[in-house]
């Protein structure tokens, strides 16, 4: 629990990333092509957010950004399957 509490600002501001795609999604639901480019700056936020928390932390290792970098790609994947379903 005290290593949780330790890392909560870093917590809340994932929170923030994610809660501010899903309002862009909902916001521009009407625009396919913005849609895309919120999903794809979600992605590369994402990955963005990830490096500096484990830079700050100082347990970056390749293997934790190919991580980040799968996991970006796989949700970004899922996303633009659902936005250009036809």
């Amino acid at each position: 629990m005290k290593s949780f509490k330790k890392h909560i600002p870093h917590y809340i501001s994932l929170f923030a990333i994610f809660f501010a795609g899903v309002l862009g999604f909902y916001l521009f639901s009407y625009d396919k092509s913005f849609q895309i480019g919120i999903a794809i700056a979600l992605a590369a936020s994402y990955v963005s957010w990830g490096i500096i928390h484990h830079v700050i932390h100082k347990d970056i290792y390749l293997s934790v950004i190919l991580e980040y970098v799968s996991v970006a790609i796989l949700g970004l994947v899922m996303i633009l399957s659902l936005i250009l379903r036809g």
